[in-house]
């Protein structure tokens, strides 16, 4: 199967920090995937650059339909899903109802993942700026109640991407929080973000510490959301392979009538939106 990664961020062919995270995110990916599975990581030219502006909710939402583009674009070039690397989950209900193929994303997925690994989990965000929004997030996912706590690492934005290069200060402070919330009951951890996460489950920079990652703090398990994503997408698009239904088209999912796509023909299309691959 052939899977899009959509990402939230513009990404520029030769730049070094998108050839890094495209090293650790295959690296992270091959621990789990399916032999046969096929990766591509679609960027776009224009949007937020950097990490900073994802922490204000007026950036980020205009910056959101970025995503949805990316896999309309990636069902028209005969993808079989898209995986949304952000744990903000940016348009995942609005992308469904639009597409055909399987959509999941790493938030979602690791929220439900984490449900089965314990009572309660707790998530790990790399800014205080994302928590409130998280939290309606998980309250629409219906999942407060197994939710502990949410807490950040209140990481400076260069930090954050420079994680992938050298996670050793991320992974201490990741552990600091860690055991906050464990105080607040977590059985389960989960790291919010895309960068984070494969930081801590692959370790560069502090391998002679943690050689197979940091994959639990004081017994208590840690998510790999990327991981939880492909193989939450990789179920989806074989149930539909095999004809089996993988979506419901009622009501939340009901997709737009010949009519209602013509009249909002203008705001589908933006002409800004431009985008390259890179084969993981």
């Amino acid at each position: 199967m052939k899977i899009c990664l959509a990402n939230v961020a513009v990404g520029h062919k030769g730049d070094e920090f998108v050839e890094r995270l495209m090293v650790i995110w295959r690296e992270n990916f091959n621990l789990v995937k399916q032999a046969d599975t096929e990766i591509v990581s679609r960027f776009s030219t224009w949007g937020i650059q950097g990490m900073a502006g994802f922490f204000y909710h007026n950036i980020d939402t205009l910056n959101a339909p970025i995503v949805y583009h990316s896999a309309v674009s990636a069902e028209r070039d005969g993808f079989d899903g898209v995986l949304i690397t952000c744990f903000g989950d940016p348009m995942l209900h609005q992308i469904r109802q639009a597409v055909n193929i399987p959509v999941a994303s790493i938030g979602e997925s690791a929220m439900l993942m984490a449900s089965t690994m314990g009572s309660k989990f707790g998530i790990i965000h790399i800014s205080e700026y994302n928590i409130l929004e998280t939290r309606h997030t998980v309250a629409r996912y219906g999942l407060s109640e197994r939710l502990a706590n949410i807490r950040s690492i209140n990481e400076p934005s260069p930090e954050q991407g420079g994680a992938i290069f050298n996670a050793t200060h991320s992974i201490e402070k990741f552990k600091k929080v860690a055991r906050e919330l464990i105080a607040d009951g977590a059985e389960v951890l989960i790291p919010a973000c895309g960068l984070m996460s494969p930081a801590l489950r692959l370790a560069p920079g502090a391998t002679d510490q943690y050689p197979n990652g940091l994959v639990e703090v004081d017994g208590v398990p840690i998510v790999d959301v990327l991981s939880c994503g492909i193989k939450m997408l990789e179920s989806m698009v074989a149930m539909k392979k095999s004809g089996s239904s993988w979506i419901s088209r009622k009501n939340m999912y009901a997709q737009p009538t010949p009519e209602a796509l013509e009249s909002g023909a203008m705001v589908l299309g933006d002409d800004r939106v431009r985008f390259w691959d890179a084969s993981l």
